[in-house]
């Protein structure tokens, strides 16, 4: 059985969504590819995402990597890309198609979108793609960071308050801290686990720690049943200068939120 570990803090809700995103690709090319949490109860800041594919079937982080990386993306129609335009991101021979932040009508956006003004889609992901050679399959994948604008605003650790800074960055030109591995992933896990976000607050997610297929995962992670081992956290979406948001760092909810 071939195995693959990736270190994570549970309580950042980019770490988590970028983990299902991890998923989601490593199941292109292995349907029955199963992952779980294991969570350090002395360390509740630290854990690792588990993923586990048959004998022979090995995953190797780096190729994942390089195939997105080298993805080339597609925007068909306008050139102008207005803001309920989907993504297609073509991945070893599908399309990856992500538009996760719009309403169940393709009409208009929901609170998951926390970029606007003139960065598009199509800007962020084009901006990201690449910076991903930087990432270190074999370290650390989520503690590699790029300077530069381009974000989803799914990791907390690249938010930025304009009062806490005294001025905002965006605004004045600057690149701040961005974790591409992190951002990338996690606009692809958000696709296929999406969270209940009609309200800004109180957006909830949960690591479950039995090996589940991505199908039944998709599940687990919002609705999770009696007798799951699984673990529930909370975050909330918040502003960021003039017209972005981002996902704040989330709290372990209580024990009685728990299956036992």
């Amino acid at each position: 059985m071939s195995e693959l570990r990736v270190r994570m803090d549970p309580l950042n809700p980019g770490h988590f969504f970028a983990c299902c995103g991890l998923l989601e690709l490593v199941t292109v090319d292995h349907a029955g590819a199963l992952s779980r949490f294991v969570l350090n109860e002395s360390q509740p800041r630290v854990a690792e995402f588990v993923i586990e594919t048959g004998e022979g079937h090995g995953i190797e982080l780096a190729e994942v990597l390089a195939r997105l990386r080298a993805a080339a993306l597609s925007y068909p129609g306008e050139e102008i890309e207005p803001a309920v335009r989907p993504v297609s991101i073509p991945y070893n021979g599908i399309a990856l198609i992500l538009d996760w932040w719009l309403n169940e009508f393709r009409d208009d956006t929901e609170n998951l979108k926390c970029w606007a003004g003139q960065v598009t889609t199509k800007k962020v992901v084009s901006e990201l793609l690449p910076l991903l050679s930087d990432a270190d399959p074999d370290g650390d994948l989520f503690a590699s960071s790029n300077m530069t604008k381009a974000k989803f605003g799914v990791d907390p650790r690249s938010a930025w308050n304009a009062l806490d800074c005294g001025f905002s960055p965006n605004e004045h030109g600057h690149d701040s801290a961005t974790y591409p591995a992190v951002e990338i992933l996690a606009a692809i896990g958000l696709q296929g686990f999406r969270p209940q976000a009609e309200r800004r607050d109180a957006v909830r997610y949960c690591l479950w720690q039995t090996p589940l297929p991505a199908a039944v995962a998709r599940l687990a992670f919002c609705q999770p049943w009696t007798g799951l081992p699984h673990r529930p956290y909370s975050f909330s979406i918040k502003k960021r200068g003039q017209s972005y948001k981002y996902f704040t760092f989330a709290v372990e909810l209580g024990k009685e939120h728990r299956a036992v």
